[in-house]
């Protein structure tokens, strides 16, 4: 998903998504995987208390986030003494939960990313949480606008919020100053953007670019965002894909148009010689680009690297026509606490779950993590305290109407992995962005009507 991320909210996506076996090969795959799952997967060594109900919670963080929950978890064992929870750090956790799951023996609790909720209720591989929420007065009034529809799928709901994150555009206010540009300014839209780049572009005596004001493919880890940003939008009312509706080829005619007016190989060349993400010769840390979009955890990096550096985030800028400064766009991404099916003690486990969704906890939780707040209310020390500067900005992000979530499809690992291959072609000019949107609409099509009827079929056989 990302800085404050051992793992990125894609990568595991990406490495598994042209994964295909026959029916068969697949079957068997799952239950050979499974066995050797429960004989050699992780055990976990913890001295547990006689009497108490223990629940096994199943975690992709490690390191400080991972840390951060071990935290809570050591706490909620502390406070009471009839569920001990062990919490255990598991890469390629959806691939292994799912393993876990079809062999009958889940753990109890496992945290996904959000864009897993889907797939997974589709499967039938989770119990559904809109009784357990309601009873424990969890209800969708309590977080944030854009955080609701992250824990549900068609009408129902199937987990709870763990963390969440907005995306929103780093400036570098040193760099904007050195520029002549007021660092008090906000790029408020795409051609605010544009004038901002072209002020702040720096070349050498033989004219190769040695300062962008923004880039598209710095980080280039959401390719897909841009058409939200155009008033579009990747779905449907009815899930149907729209990948070639006519704001989303505006929006990539506007990031062709960077290639196309700077040169591809230009382009190509003066990002080959930047740092990386999660160093200190990341170009928006040294200014070679002086904005960037990320998330809130951006800070971290910042503080870590960059202390003095001066920056500001702000929503990112949409087209002229789109431009409601009361509700900005951008990306809510979050993960998410569920409980699969087969689960040995599912009370308990959502027991475990609503301790975790106090105000305190959750707020504790994003903290740790460099994050917004998942909640509608927040404290006045947690935006105080944060190590992000800009964090209410991320948090106004997560409560507006236009924020928008990944697309509620099971087969969204396909439609983002169309999206990354088919970007590339697009920045060097080996496709017009009205054929790059086609072929994926087309290709999505397939897809989305390929998995309904897998879908209907695996009901009829059900019935």
């Amino acid at each position: 998903m990302i800085a404050g991320r051992d793992t990125l909210p894609g990568d595991n996506v990406l490495a598994t998504v042209h994964r295909v076996w026959p029916r068969r090969t697949a079957i068997g795959g799952l239950v050979a995987s499974a066995g050797g799952l429960l004989l050699f997967g992780p055990r976990p060594s913890d001295d547990v208390p006689a009497g108490r109900v223990i629940l096994d919670y199943w975690e992709k963080w490690t390191g400080a986030e991972g840390e951060a929950m071990r935290l809570l978890v050591d706490e909620f064992n502390r406070t009471q003494d009839t569920i001990y929870v062990r919490y255990l750090a598991i890469n390629s956790i959806d691939q292994k939960a799912m393993i876990a799951i079809a062999g009958g023996s889940p753990p109890d609790v496992i945290g996904l990313w959000n864009f897993n909720v889907p797939s997974y209720a589709e499967a039938g591989a989770l119990l559904p949480l809109d009784d357990l929420a309601a009873s424990a007065g969890l209800s969708r009034e309590r977080y944030a606008d854009a955080v609701w529809p992250l824990l549900t799928h068609e009408g129902r709901q199937w987990s709870m919020i763990s963390t969440c994150g907005s995306l929103a555009l780093y400036l570098n206010l040193d760099v904007l100053e050195s520029a002549g540009i007021d660092p008090a300014s906000t790029p408020r839209t795409l051609d605010d953007l544009d004038e901002m780049n072209e002020r702040i572009i720096e070349r050498s005596s033989d004219g190769k670019l040695e300062r962008m004001g923004f880039l598209h493919t710095e980080p280039g880890w959401w390719s897909w965002i841009w058409g939200y940003h155009f008033g579009g939008s990747l779905l449907d009312s009815t899930g149907a894909p729209t990948a070639d509706a006519p704001k989303n080829v505006a929006a990539y005619e506007w990031v062709r148009s960077y290639p196309e007016r700077f040169g591809s190989r230009e382009l190509l060349a003066f990002q080959s010689g930047l740092g990386f993400y999660g160093t200190a010769q990341y170009p928006f840390l040294t200014g070679k680009v002086a904005s960037v979009v990320q998330g809130p955890w951006m800070a971290n990096l910042i503080n870590a690297f960059a202390p003095s550096l001066r920056y500001r985030a702000v929503p990112i800028p949409v087209d002229v026509g789109e431009l409601d400064a009361a509700a900005p766009v951008g990306l809510i991404d979050g993960d998410v606490l569920v409980i699969p099916k087969g689960a040995k003690h599912p009370e308990a486990s959502f027991e475990f779950i609503t301790w975790l969704q106090e105000r305190a906890r959750l707020e504790r939780l994003a903290a740790a993590h460099g994050k917004n707040t998942p909640l509608r209310e927040t404290s006045t020390g947690f935006v105080e305290n944060h190590s992000n500067g800009s964090i209410a900005v991320h948090n106004a992000l997560a409560s507006s109407p236009r924020a928008f979530v990944f697309p509620r499809t099971s087969v969204w690992p396909r439609y983002v992995s169309e999206f990354d291959a088919a970007f590339q072609g697009l920045w060097l000019g080996e496709q017009t962005p009205r054929a790059m949107l086609s072929g994926i609409q087309q290709t999505m099509v397939r897809e989305i009507a390929k998995e309904r009827g897998g879908r209907r079929r695996r009901e009829q056989s059900a019935s």
